[in-house]
């Protein structure tokens, strides 16, 4: 797996500073990521999941920890894009990953919700599409990690999100783990939405007496669940 380039990192850190300026970027509850020891912060996703960006900003350039993405298997196909996100320490979103990542101590980002989400995301969706998304509650019950659930408002509102041929996008998706979400902006720019990050409360994943895996699996995932919908509502 291939380490992370700090200079890289403090170079990346810089360019994205005009975008947190143009989305008038804020972050709340930042405190509540553990300085050490590995964590796992999971986020909405958006149609493109600016504000996972700049979060990973903000936790490098604050907290001084260089958090370690998962994205999906597409983006490190893409010449240039391969390498933009293999130097800032990205990795391919799959279990084996995340584990070897979260066993090392890392500080984990990802959006569980994917290209799904991307494809069904509309203003104001009240649902969390997470219901068959359980792999990274799984693997941070295998690894004893935190899950950190971050939820961002105004990131379903950058783009115009098409619905059209909806129902045979998410076919091909299940088909191929792969769809085109069909949206625009500014032309491709999106639009300047004020963007606000909320952190909830570190959920550590401790096993209940005489609870099975798979029982600790389930409820906790339900709780972050709940914890993201609190998120939503609370702003």
């Amino acid at each position: 797996m291939p380490n992370q380039d700090p200079k890289f990192l403090e170079l990346v850190a810089k360019i994205f500073a005009p975008l947190e300026w143009y989305f008038r970027y804020e972050v709340q509850g930042l405190h509540k990521i553990p300085k050490q020891g590995s964590s796992m912060i999971v986020m909405n996703h958006g149609i493109i999941p600016y504000h996972g960006f700049l979060l990973a900003r903000r936790v490098f350039t604050e907290l001084k920890i260089p958090p370690r993405g998962l994205g999906a298997s597409f983006l490190f196909e893409v010449p240039l894009l391969r390498e933009f996100f293999i130097k800032g320490g990205a990795v391919e979103a799959n279990p084996k990953n995340a584990e070897k990542l979260l066993r090392q101590g890392c500080c984990v980002m990802l959006a569980p919700g994917g290209i799904y989400e991307a494809l069904v995301t509309t203003p104001g969706m009240k649902r969390i599409p997470w219901e068959r998304r359980e792999g990274f509650v799984r693997v941070a019950c295998k690894t004893n990690t935190p899950i950190i659930p971050s939820y961002c408002h105004g990131i379903d509102k950058v783009y115009f999100n098409s619905k059209f041929m909806l129902k045979r996008r998410i076919k091909i998706l299940e088909k191929t783990r792969f769809s085109i979400p069909l949206f625009w902006g500014l032309g491709l720019l999106p639009f300047p939405i004020k963007l606000t990050q909320f952190l909830g409360d570190p959920i550590y994943p401790k096993r209940h007496k005489k609870e099975s895996f798979n029982q600790q699996v389930e409820r906790i995932h339900i709780e972050v669940i709940k914890t993201m919908e609190h998120l939503r509502d609370s702003y």
